[in-house]
């Protein structure tokens, strides 16, 4: 059954009326991520999808607070609209909510430049398994009062509360943009000095991902590994960027949407895929990157990027793939830290029973949820 919440007191009395029935709840926005994460042991979603609307904007302070099933879209359009952006490129329809993805802790390629969603919540306000209303940090950029908080709150999952309300950081909207692709090498070494000496070229990007040649054909552009590089600035800014990286040979401008094409990827895919992150300090991106390539080439429709400015690679494989498969890219040679994004609902007590096991986190959880109601089983098992 699902029930549409829809103002700060109807979420609460939702959760008040949750605790006292012992009914534990699954918190959704659109519901575009309702596949992710582990299996949640809830009868009962609260979906946020309407709790809709801009609460306060000022743009002279580059702060925006809205309500958590704001779309990003949303944002994007009344930004825009001000000659502002919110850097944020979590993967996926941009018709999610805000609410969901800094529940998530979602980000993309722009989170190499701007920070991740933790880094752009300014303040947030939530509503805990007790139905009390949270409040922390504020709506200016120079407050950082409860930042601690901001950031608990931030990729937890609504395990620990129902985000209601954000106020984030934005940003002028460049006034150039252009995007250019670059050939690299297949050997370990070639690649990674390939990505270094990109990575170090003058300016800073937007964003650098690193796309192999199956993911390079989904979304349109030439069939082979390579290097996306995004600018953005003014002409004088992306003028001098565009040259620092042509100077580094086989620079080529593609169309801007090809970011838009990458984004959605999963979602033009025909199954249910399976989203395997991997992490590593960037200086070893090429050889995670390498011995990860050489699992997923046994694996048709298998897709890979990195965003190697912070060490991230993502493995796409297709659902039906052999636990075999996926345990292989948990155990590679380069021992890269392992984190599921998305899998068969079956798998996930053989490869991740639980992120939650340790002794302070379950104290986190009991105190902002004892009676364990908020989307239970999430993030795994809980002593």
């Amino acid at each position: 059954m699902t029930a549409v919440a829809e103002g700060t007191d109807t979420i609460r009395e939702l959760v008040d009326d949750a605790a006292r029935s012992a009914t534990p709840l699954r918190i959704a926005g659109r519901s575009h991520w309702i596949d992710a994460g582990r299996p949640v042991d809830a009868t009962r979603i609260a979906s946020l999808a309407a709790h809709t609307g801009v609460v306060d904007y000022v743009p002279g302070d580059l702060t925006i607070t809205v309500r958590s099933g704001t779309t990003l879209k949303e944002i994007e359009d009344i930004t825009r609209a001000e000659g502002q952006w919110l850097p944020v490129d979590p993967f996926g329809a941009k018709n999610g909510t805000i609410g969901a993805t800094i529940a998530t802790g979602s980000f993309g390629p722009l989170a190499s430049s701007f920070g991740r969603m933790r880094d752009l919540v300014l303040g947030i306000e939530f509503i805990t398994g007790h139905g009390k209303i949270v409040r922390g940090g504020g709506r200016v950029v120079k407050n950082v009062a409860g930042f601690d908080l901001v950031r608990l709150i931030t990729g937890s999952w609504g395990t620990l509360g129902i985000v209601t309300e954000v106020t984030l950081r934005l940003y002028s909207l460049p006034s150039n943009t252009l995007t250019l692709a670059l050939g690299v090498a297949d050997t370990v070494t070639a690649l990674q000095q390939r990505i270094n000496a990109t990575l170090q070229a003058p300016g800073i990007p937007f964003a650098v991902e690193l796309i192999d040649s199956s993911l390079s054909t989904k979304i349109g552009i030439a069939s082979k590994q390579q290097l996306l590089v995004r600018l953005g600035g003014n002409d004088a800014t992306v003028n001098a960027q565009r040259a620092a990286i042509e100077s580094l040979g086989g620079a080529r401008e593609i169309d801007p949407p090809t970011w838009d094409r990458l984004r959605v990827i999963e979602d033009s895919l025909d199954q249910s895929s399976i989203v395997v992150r991997l992490s590593c300090i960037p200086q070893r991106i090429a050889e995670v990157w390498s011995e990860a390539r050489s699992v997923l080439d046994e694996i048709n429709g298998s897709l890979m990027h990195a965003t190697p400015a912070l060490g991230i690679i993502r493995c796409i494989l297709p659902g039906n793939t052999q636990v075999e498969s996926v345990d292989r890219l948990v155990h590679l040679r380069a021992n890269p830290a392992v984190i599921f994004e998305r899998l068969p609902h079956d798998v996930w007590e053989r490869l991740s029973p639980s992120v939650i096991g340790d002794r302070i986190s379950q104290r986190v959880k009991n105190a902002f949820d004892p009676l364990g109601i908020l989307n239970p089983g999430i993030l795994g098992r809980v002593s």
